[in-house]
């Protein structure tokens, strides 16, 4: 199958289209912080034409209104809550990173990135594993993606083999493409808990939609497995014949040091000891370990960003040979988030923006005005792509956008589990072309947005109608 995908006529036309849009997205795409800039302009000045007098004496006024907006804008830079996602996102980050740099991980790494002898097979290789991995959770699946494709592309170009790499960094962010279908989905899982956006808009007590009608819905598997066939070949098509990229070995970051530093010699103080010996952490990180036990056994694999945290610490302290070395691993893995350390306050004053002046409101409105009983699932699909742009966050998205969303299903009386996943599709379509959540990936394979965000707008195109027809039927 895979050589019948590299020779046929299909092959060239999207070796061709990748090659344009990459391209194209180098022409014209700014860096990432840049297109938040942007994105605030934008939001700020749309927020001014759509909303309403505000409470106060010139609350009618430009200047009253203008006001309220910069101060709702930069309340949200301290949103307790985004700060405290923000900083999730960074540990789980940093902690996989120093996985990967411990022993253990290094030779399971070195047997993975031998597999693969040709482009084709990497390239299938890191996109399966992203694929499924994004789809069990997405955070661990960003994160290891990248860490594979890294090491797979370090070991491709040692042994001399051509590959384009940044089409193996798009390969890996396909984990992104089907998370909020998976199970750590941000909208579904909200939507099963007794206090929901249904309970508030509906205005019943205790009103929750179950897995079943979302997550574990048959159009939503189906569309699922449709994509986890059609995509990785569809990657494999990108690569491009003639003008390959091959790894910068220089460029690409190494893993953090995995070992103490302090050489071989023993211990002279009672403080050297403790600083080189086992024991500490791996006492730590099992007692640590025991949570998760017992967390999986009330809870299922119901999985959530602090468990994801609480196991990659605890598993990084005893894979690792000693506190230092743990703590070394972590200090080098710190270089991989500054554009989240960056931007994430930006786009938290962007949300307060869109609450404050019904933006997402008027975008979806303009979406479900003629929509019907049928279409509603998918005009919303759309709308929520549109959302994307100014809300990466797939939490924060439907925090703005749900609501709204799910008052025109009651009205039309669409299911609201549609609703929810129409919702969730178009937030994660939506980072195919909006590159915040690529921005650890970048910093863990030493690449910019615009190197893959060319190959993301070819596999958004595929998908968009994929996506959008599951939700008709």
């Amino acid at each position: 199958m895979v050589r019948a995908v590299e020779s046929s006529a299909v092959a060239g036309v999207f070796a061709r289209a990748g090659a344009a849009a990459e391209r194209f997205v180098r022409r014209f795409m700014p860096d990432p912080f840049v297109l938040v800039l942007l994105l605030t302009l934008v939001a700020l000045g749309l927020g001014l034409v759509t909303m309403g007098p505000v409470p106060g004496e010139q609350g009618g006024t430009l200047l009253g209104k203008s006001s309220a907006l910069v101060k709702a804008w930069t309340d949200g830079f301290g949103n307790a809550e985004i700060l405290k996602f923000g900083l999730q996102i960074i540990l789980i980050v940093v902690t996989g990173e120093a996985i990967a740099a411990s022993p253990p991980a290094r030779r399971l790494l070195a047997r993975l990135t031998a597999l693969p002898r040709t482009a084709t097979q990497a390239l299938l290789l890191v996109t399966v594993f992203a694929l499924v991995t994004g789809w069990i959770h997405w955070g661990f699946g960003l994160v290891s993606s990248a860490l594979l494709a890294r090491e797979v592309g370090r070991s491709l170009a040692t042994r001399g083999v051509k590959i384009h790499y940044a089409l193996l960094g798009t390969g890996a962010y396909t984990s992104m493409l089907l998370w909020h279908a998976g199970l750590t989905a941000s909208a579904p899982l909200l939507m099963n808990t007794e206090k929901n956006f249904v309970s508030e808009v509906l205005e019943m007590k205790g009103a929750k939609v179950p897995l079943s009608e979302t997550i574990f819905a048959p159009y939503n598997l189906i569309a699922c497995a449709v994509l986890f066939v059609i995509v990785p070949p569809l990657v494999v098509a990108m690569h491009p014949k003639e003008g390959i990229v091959p790894p910068d070995l220089d460029a690409i970051p190494a893993p953090p040091d995995g070992t103490s530093g302090d050489g071989v010699a023993r211990p002279s103080t009672p403080a050297e000891w403790l600083d080189r010996t086992r024991v500490l952490t791996f006492l730590t990180g099992a007692i640590g370990l025991s949570f998760l036990w017992r967390y999986l056994r009330e809870h299922g694999f119901d999985l959530n960003h602090n468990v994801v945290n609480c196991t990659f610490l605890m598993l990084g302290m005893i894979l690792h040979e000693s506190p230092v070395a743990y703590a070394r691993a972590v200090a080098q893995s710190v270089r991989g988030v500054s554009g989240i350390v960056l931007q994430f306050p930006f786009y938290g004053g962007i949300l307060e923006v869109m609450k404050l002046t019904g933006l997402s409101t008027s975008i979806a409105h303009v979406f479900v005005a003629s929509a019907s009983q049928r279409t509603l699932p998918f005009f919303t699909f759309l709308a929520s792509i549109l959302t994307k742009s100014f809300v990466p966050s797939g939490a924060g998205e439907w925090a703005v956008e749900g609501p709204v969303m799910l008052q025109a299903a009651k009205q039309l009386g669409v299911p609201y589990g549609k609703i929810t996943m129409a919702v969730a599709y178009g937030n994660m379509l939506g980072n195919m072309y909006q590159p915040f959540w690529s921005l650890p990936l970048l910093g863990l394979m030493g690449l910019r947005a615009r190197d893959i965000m060319g190959f993301c707008l070819i596999l958004f195109l595929v998908c968009l109608p994929i996506l959008g027809l599951a939700l008709l039927l």
